[in-house]
């Protein structure tokens, strides 16, 4: 679980934002939630386990 995140972070600044032609990172933060690792038999090592990552952006 710690790895996935770091290479989503990583992928999103390197590829996915670079590529956004109108859109641009609005700075301050970015905002991760974590889904209660109790309700996976593996925990954060389950594969259904769920996180997401907020991304702000602006319009150029």
């Amino acid at each position: 679980m710690p790895n996935s995140l770091q290479n989503v972070n990583e992928k999103i600044f390197s590829e996915w934002l670079p590529a956004l032609k109108e859109y641009e990172f609005a700075a301050g933060y970015c905002v991760e939630m974590y889904d209660s690792p109790d309700k996976y038999p593996k925990g954060t090592e389950d594969e259904n386990y769920y996180a997401e990552i907020w991304i702000l952006v602006k319009r150029k």
